[in-house]
């Protein structure tokens, strides 16, 4: 055992022993790239290095279900609590030092700290519905930016290394940072094996745990080791018996029709994990008592990126297969149309208008860094290059991920508070004139035309990308109109796959993209005599006051149009 185990806990305590995992990781890390003075001739090198690496692991992941599960002082300071939270990034950063499959093991260990955090009660999920929660909220919603560029880095490198052809089923799965699950007014005790106590159960589930945890070859990421996708279980038509609730069961629906014991009719075992997940707190008005629920995606642009991975590596694979068909059949000589008739079975190749374009790994960047002040912005500026700088430093700014487009829009401050786009793609700031404004003429078409252009070609625009307008927008009848909004926005709440579908439908509804950025609404629906319209929700920022003000700032430019 090692000896910060020993110590109580706290706050203060938790980066201590973080920094110290971290140089053990180290330490092991240097040593791995000297074994002449690390490991004695005649031992199993390999084995005694996967046996020093799995101890770190499992130092790590207790450590995160241990603070996961701490408390703490209500009068702690927020700032003090998320410093301790960010201490983690420390030694899951040097994770990815080790040699060959390092990313991957720090991606999971990311994985493991944001459901750790989303689970935990330390900082109050309740404040006044007020300005005074601007900050409060901000730090909370910084850290889950961090959690989710550490993972994003992690993705992107291991998609990179497999050849454009990594699916990341891994990360959809569960990632628990607790012993039992159950949370379902249920028992344990149901499944517990006969002869066996629920002290002996919980106990083989924390070393089921530990295991899958301390993975550290891609090769065994499988459901004999504890990484299992999600599974339905459903009530075979006319069985009346009793069935409880699964201490992994993430989603349940009951039959409560009768007088009866209400009966589990399904669930859900397992869960895609945090990936999926949300963080969540309530907004309270102090003067009425009512409460406002708010929710922030955990790991939005890893999704993101893993959903537009497979994309891609769908197409490549679906390549290779054909690839190696032509190969077999050139030596066996079939005829022509033999061979037509084979490809005809094999999945048919589609690539994406703007994705095939793109090198994910490159332009899925990070928020830009606002964790330290600005070594540009020191002393006073003196002149108006200065002032622009100032004003135009990213620390003064706000940055939009846009989901769509895959690319950061920043927006300046000028003078006056109005916020306004800035012209320049992966903008760094501090700009010493006003050119980084979009020129008089300059439409939000053309400018976001000109950065598919840049990335795909001169040819393309953003309608060729599918990121346009519907052909019909209006359609002429409310029956047709809805029959498409049910079509293209609406479905079963728990088929995640056509979710994924729906959001992306729902970054540019029918009106396209342009049309949802100048108007800072989404429209769903629109027929002769009426129109629907939604949330926007294409932008990604910070927080969602950052999102609030980048998305004024584009409808304040708009005068009118057809679809206002």
């Amino acid at each position: 055992m090692d000896e910060s185990s020993k110590q109580k806990m706290s706050f203060t305590s938790v980066p201590k022993d973080n920094q110290a995992l971290t140089a053990d990781i180290q330490d092991f890390i240097q040593k791995q790239r000297n074994p002449d003075v690390s490991l004695e001739s005649g031992t199993d090198q390999s084995g005694k290095a996967r046996a020093e690496l799995e101890v770190l692991l499992e130092r790590l992941y207790l450590h995160i279900c241990k603070f996961g599960g701490y408390e703490g002082s209500a009068a702690t300071p927020d700032k003090k609590i998320l410093a301790a939270w960010q201490s983690f990034l420390g030694p899951i950063s040097a994770l990815t030092g080790i040699e060959s499959h390092g990313y991957m093991i720090a991606a999971r260990m990311t994985l493991y700290l944001t459901q750790a955090f989303r689970q935990n009660g330390q900082l109050p999920r309740t404040l006044p519905m007020s300005a005074s929660s601007s900050k409060p909220i901000a730090l909370r919603c910084n850290f889950l930016i961090s959690l989710d560029d550490r993972l994003l880095s992690c993705l992107a490198h291991i998609w990179s290394q497999s050849d454009k052809r990594e699916m990341f089923t891994w990360v959809f799965t569960d990632y628990p940072v607790h012993v039992c699950g159950c949370r379902h007014g249920g028992t344990c005790q149901d499944f517990v094996s006969p002869g066996k106590t629920v002290m002996e159960f919980h106990e083989q589930r924390k070393r089921d745990h530990i295991k899958a945890a301390c993975i550290t070859d891609p090769s065994n990421l499988t459901p004999e080791n504890g990484v299992r996708p999600r599974w339905r279980w459903t009530r075979t038509e006319g069985d009346t018996a009793h069935y409880p609730r699964h201490p992994d069961s993430s989603r349940a629906g009951y039959d409560e029709s009768t007088d009866r014991e209400r009966m589990l009719m399904w669930q859900e075992i397992g869960s895609d994990g945090p990936i999926r997940e949300s963080y969540y707190y309530t907004l309270e008005d102090e003067d009425t008592g009512e409460t406002h629920g708010r929710d922030r995606a955990a790991l939005r642009r890893s999704r993101q990126f893993i959903l537009d991975a497979r994309k891609l590596a769908e197409c490549n694979i679906a390549r290779d297969s054909r690839g190696v068909a032509q190969v077999e059949m050139a030596k066996r000589s079939l005829p022509a149309e033999l061979q037509t008739e084979v490809f005809e079975y094999l999945d048919e190749i589609r690539d994406h208008p703007y994705l095939g374009g793109l090198d994910l790994s490159a332009i899925y960047r990070p928020f830009p860094d606002i964790s330290k002040k600005c070594s540009h912005c020191t002393g006073r500026a003196n002149n108006s290059a200065e002032k622009m700088a100032k004003s135009t430093c990213p620390l003064n700014s706000i940055t939009i991920w846009s989901l769509p487009m895959r690319v950061f829009h920043t927006f300046h401050q000028l003078n006056g508070g109005k916020w306004q786009l800035c012209s320049q793609i992966d903008c760094t700031g501090h700009h010493s004139d006003a050119s980084w404004r979009l020129r008089n003429g300059v439409t939000l078409e053309d400018y976001l035309n000109s950065i598919i252009r840049i990335r795909c070609g001169p040819d393309l625009t953003i309608t060729d990308i599918g990121l346009g307008p519907l052909d019909p927008v209006q359609l002429p009848t409310q029956a047709e109109d809805r029959a498409r909004e049910r079509r293209l926005f609406s479905g079963q709440w728990d088929d995640y796959e056509a979710q994924d579908r729906r959001d992306e439908a729902r970054w540019t509804g029918i009106a396209g993209l342009v049309s949802v950025m100048m108007h800072n609404k989404t429209l769903i629906g629109l027929h002769n005599s009426g129109r629907a319209t939604t949330d926007p929700s294409w932008l990604f920022g910070r927080t969602r006051q950052d999102e609030a003000r980048a998305g004024s700032a584009l409808a304040s430019g708009h005068v009118h149009c057809e679809y206002c």
